[in-house]
């Protein structure tokens, strides 16, 4: 979903970037009163919603749901022995 989302900026923002490239998208991108996502994004009229921001958490919840059955985590801490110490 992320690589999705990441080349779906970097193909509004080539569009953006080169007018002929957004013609071969569609071709009335040259008339004035044109409006679609390349040109709102042109113009920074792009923003992330409340619902946008809702989807995303209820996404992260999902994964982190699905994902903890095979994400277990130590039962003991390793890291520090009682029995062991540095000689003396």
């Amino acid at each position: 979903m992320a690589a999705l989302l990441i080349a779906l900026v970097l193909l509004l923002s080539l569009a953006s970037a080169s007018p002929t490239f957004h013609t071969l998208i569609h071709a009335d991108a040259g008339d004035a009163h044109h409006h679609c996502i390349v040109t709102e994004f042109t113009h920074g009229n792009v923003q992330l919603t409340g619902s946008a921001v809702i989807a995303s958490v209820a996404l992260l919840f999902v994964a982190i749901v699905f994902l903890s059955d095979s994400f277990v985590l130590p039962l003991a801490d390793y890291r520090f022995s009682a029995s062991r110490a540095p000689p003396v």
